[in-house]
């Protein structure tokens, strides 16, 4: 969807050229919780979940041309879901909004079919001159009472040409009662003035079906999430940056009719939210105003992103964890929110950072983040431990195949339990290995090869460059329980012109009760010297005192111009 080439980053034998050097980043606050480096670690604040893996690139792609993907699961089974720019599922021409129809699950074959596109669905309401149509929510939910599901669509006008992608202007609610072959629309925009006109529907399964989690009183709405000026920060800076997520809700009956909408303007000290028909009274459920990447430019004539957290994703409530996700992104992260309530509180439970392009959809990555990240229901677990996130990467930041279509990667989750350590003195027990469930950390990995740290191969390499000069580097892991520890051995990765070791303060932290504290009485074999003389793929042995935790990793200042480590395993014992 957007174009334009950031910094990269060439590897040539051992040498790291940067095309440039980077400045230190300002500061910024976080809205949502905990204190939050931007310059270093993002350290999530929720404590619901104990791990929590996703790959640094797609796993699963499909025959299908397009972008964004909200999708909506209704009563036939099938997962509906709208694309822009593209053709869909078809060889048919390419058109700025196309619904289709998907059939099969990731563990299956999955095919989808073009059901409409373009004015079959709804018009441009703004200047057709500078803005075209773009899908960002999908609802499949039986509005009038026939006992089949209507499809709702949520589309806004989005800015093409100048300020491509850029500014909101307006959006509206497009329904469909034949499972998506035919749509009518709203005679105007039920949004305007770049206010709440990115809409996606809260999803509730299959038919919207567990919506009477919320009780008799609040099941019979449909709930929405909105974002004011923009899908995502504005490069061209013409409207603000959406820093707050905002909820609505509409009786089932009647969600085409704007007069019906209604805006939560607040949490009471029970707990129970407030709600207006002035849009003028809302407040956030959810308000982040961390910035990330202050220093790399998407578009050079615009000076730096800056780029904010919020944007068009999606709400997904799963039963079985009775929890709501909300999938958000920037152009270079994932930032994933939980909440026990459609209006919170919301904490982060994931950031993960895909760094600045190239990304590669193979060699030397695998790596490719994306946007407009879903979860569909219809591809979640019974059990909540597993789900499947949908994302996009637009043409053109590629350095190999692309995933401008319909593409998947595999979420897994643990939620977090209270547990304690069981497991007996053996120094040939490495439990980054065999402790079930071990899932690697770390700040960023340049080539997407997290596996690096626990393959059992001491002469690789991954590093954590990304462009940016952070003051705090990590590399670790999380376990879904406990485990005694008192030694760590870090070997290390190749070693670069401008970085690959610590630079300072490198010391060993086990997770304890959410909270990474330091290990006591630490000794290190051979002495790490903090600089370039640490060496490629040499072990240092940490020893400390007898400790415990459902996490250890080893954290530090990076070293070099660049502000970088590398590392080629990472082991864990309990002697």
């Amino acid at each position: 969807m957007d174009g334009g080439l950031s910094r990269r980053r060439f590897v040539v034998g051992a040498l790291a050229l940067p095309l440039a050097a980077v400045a230190a980043p300002r500061a910024a606050t976080a809205g949502s919780g905990a204190t939050r480096a931007m310059s270093g670690l993002v350290e999530p604040d929720s404590t619901f979940f104990g791990t929590v893996d996703l790959p640094y690139a797609a796993q699963l792609q499909t025959g299908s041309d397009g972008d964004l993907w909200p999708g909506a699961w209704a009563d036939d089974d099938a997962l509906y879901a709208a694309n822009g720019d593209g053709r869909g599922f078809s060889d048919q021409p390419s058109a700025d909004l196309v619904a289709n129809r998907i059939t099969g699950t990731p563990g299956d074959q999955l095919t989808g079919t073009r059901l409409a596109a373009g004015d079959a669905i709804c018009p441009v309401w703004s200047d057709p001159a500078s803005y075209n149509r773009k899908p960002t929510g999908m609802l499949a939910i039986d509005g009038n009472g026939d006992g089949a599901d209507e499809l709702y669509l949520a589309v806004q006008d989005l800015r093409y040409g100048d300020g491509a992608f850029d500014d909101a202007a307006a959006a509206s609610v497009a329904v469909s009662t034949d499972h998506g072959v035919t749509w009518t629309h709203t005679d105007t925009p039920m949004f305007t003035d770049h206010v709440f006109t990115t809409v996606f529907f809260l999803d509730f399964g299959k038919s919207s079906e567990h919506r009477s989690v919320l009780g008799a009183a609040d099941a019979g709405y449909a709930y929405a999430y909105g974002l004011d000026g923009n899908w995502r920060t504005s490069y061209v800076h013409s409207v603000p940056d959406p820093v707050d997520l905002y909820l609505a809700r509409v009786p089932i009956g009647s969600i085409t009719d704007r007069s019906s909408w209604q805006f939560c303007t607040g949490v009471d000290a029970n707990g129970r939210p407030g709600w207006s028909s002035d849009i003028g009274a809302r407040s956030a459920v959810l308000h982040d105003e961390r910035r990330l990447y202050p220093t790399i430019s998407q578009n050079p004539k615009n000076g730096p992103t800056d780029l904010s957290v919020l944007a068009q994703g999606s709400v997904l409530y799963h039963p079985a964890l009775d929890r709501y996700l909300y999938t958000s992104w920037t152009e270079y992260t994932f930032e994933f929110y939980e909440a026990p309530a459609p209006w919170g509180p919301w904490t982060l439970f994931l950031h993960k950072d895909f760094g600045p392009y190239p990304w590669w959809g193979s060699s030397p990555g695998p790596k490719n983040g994306g946007y407009a990240t879903t979860i569909p229901s219809r591809y979640a677990a019974a059990d909540g431990t597993s789900m499947w996130v949908q994302s996009n990467w637009f043409v053109g930041a590629d350095n190999g195949p692309t995933n401008y279509d319909f593409s998947l990667r595999e979420l897994r989750l643990t939620p977090w339990r209270d547990t304690t350590p069981g497991n007996p003195r053996d120094a040939s027990v490495n439990l980054a290995r065999t402790a079930p469930g071990t899932v690697p950390i770390d700040r960023t990995a340049h080539y997407g090869r997290l596996g690096v740290l626990n393959d059992g191969d001491p002469t690789g390499s991954e590093d954590s460059w990304n462009g940016t000069a952070a003051d705090t580097d990590q590399w670790g892991y999380t376990w879904p329980r406990a485990y005694s520890l008192n030694r760590v051995v870090y070997t290390t990765g190749a070693v670069f012109a401008d970085g690959g070791w610590f630079g300072a303060d490198l010391r060993v932290q086990v997770r304890q009760q959410h909270a990474w504290v330091d290990v006591t009485g630490v000794s290190v074999d051979p002495a790490y010297p903090y600089s370039a003389d640490a060496g490629a793929n040499v072990a240092y042995t940490f020893r400390f005192d007898d400790t415990w935790g459902d996490g250890v990793r080893i954290v530090g200042t990076p070293g070099g111009a660049e502000h970088f480590t590398s590392i080629a395993e990472l082991a864990a014992y309990f002697d």
